[in-house]
């Protein structure tokens, strides 16, 4: 709701102001409201939230979940239930021609998901939490040049700086009241009783010190982001038929670290396939060993994708293509949209300016590398 808020007055009163069509909505916004239909009241509620966000002035769309295979097990709930959210997203977003989804988390849901990821012993870029920016792709489109419609949709998070309490505020002064999910409070759910115990421990000096290791993390992300990004423009040439070729001799994989590799092979083979499931473990060890391997000479599946060498190269570079009946999934980091030097996809000013925002608030992190401590430590 507080979201809904400040972005009615964004495109209302802001720099970006636009105006109001014959039947009083404003122009090029649409609220998605996410009907999971797990709990009796569920309806009833979407339908007062859809009340409140059109008096604003928000055009609305109720979205229902369809559970084919029954409701989700009481372990996975949560999980299954997000996955589901951001399937109608995209479907929602696909339908509209939307190209720009916002989504209101805030600080609080960063320390959450810090100490969650902390508890299963995530790396330090995992520890840095949800980026300002990142991508859907369609699932069911893989098309590539510039006959492609599947340009995706940009997920923004413009709240990750504001806390929770500052959310609440916004709907007080702004007479907006909101719907409390009685799922937040069972204790049945890992993330709900982090939220309650960081809650105990409310200390001004606590969340401060959580959040200053949340930036220390994230400050690491961006300059191993800000490597990779290098990298990709250097050594990476993306063809239109929609497979990558990498430039061992440019990338000079003996020269690079473990940390920044693996990042640089994982955004390769996430931009290929269209999938964001994390490449862990040995199967990350084995792809760390088959690019540090000069000339290539053998073949590698994983992640999605089908990696040799490419023809007539002699083993100084990779082909990278789709595996055969690669399970596409929806979101990837959005940290390069040039691939040598030519941008690929032709979008509009606005989703330009959220480009922009997104790199330069990443880029703020890391004023040289100096400052990032935990990649000495690495």
């Amino acid at each position: 709701m507080a979201l809904c808020v400040l972005t009615a007055g964004w495109k209302t009163d802001g720099a970006n102001a636009v105006g109001k069509s014959d039947d009083g909505f404003i122009n090029g916004v649409l609220g998605i409201i996410v009907d999971h239909g797990l709990r009796e009241e569920s309806n009833e509620e979407a339908q007062i939230v859809s009340s409140r966000v059109t008096e604003m002035g928000i055009r609305c769309e109720i979205a229902k979940c369809s559970w084919l295979n029954g409701r989700p097990k009481q372990g996975h709930l949560l999980e299954e239930a997000r996955e589901m959210r951001y399937e109608v997203f995209q479907n929602v977003c696909t339908k509209h021609q939307i190209e720009v989804l916002l989504i209101a988390h805030h600080a609080d849901d960063q320390a959450e998901l810090f100490i969650l990821r902390l508890s299963r012993n995530s790396g330090v870029l995992g520890l840095a939490g949800m980026a300002f920016t990142s991508q859907m792709f369609s699932k069911s489109t893989h098309l590539y040049g510039e006959g492609s419609k599947n340009k995706g949709i940009l997920i923004v998070r413009p709240l990750l700086d504001f806390s929770k309490e500052v959310m609440y505020k916004v709907c007080q002064e702004s007479g907006q009241d909101w719907v409390e999910d009685p799922t937040n409070q069972s204790t049945v759910y890992a993330r709900n009783r982090i939220r309650m115990s960081l809650g105990n421990l409310s200390s001004y000096t606590f969340q401060s010190e959580v959040q200053g290791v949340i930036s220390a993390c994230r400050r690491t992300r961006a300059y191993v982001d800000q490597i990779c990004n290098n990298l990709i423009n250097q050594a990476v040439t993306i063809i239109d038929h929609g497979y990558a070729i990498i430039d061992l001799e440019i990338l000079n994989p003996s020269k690079v670290t473990d940390i920044c590799l693996s990042k640089f092979v994982a955004l390769t083979l996430q931009y290929v396939s269209q999938r964001n499931k994390p490449i862990r473990g040995s199967t990350s060890k084995l792809l760390l060993h088959y690019i540090r391997t000069v000339p290539c000479k053998t073949s590698f599946t994983a992640a999605g994708c089908y990696l040799c060498p490419a023809p007539r190269s002699r083993g100084t570079k990779i082909l990278v293509c789709c595996s055969v009946n690669c399970p596409q999934n929806s979101k990837i980091e959005l940290i390069c949209p040039r691939i040598n030097g030519e941008q690929k996809q032709n979008f509009p000013t606005e989703l330009e300016q959220f480009i922009a925002d997104g790199k330069s608030y990443s880029n703020h992190f890391v004023p040289d590398a100096s400052d990032v401590h935990f990649f000495r430590c690495i």
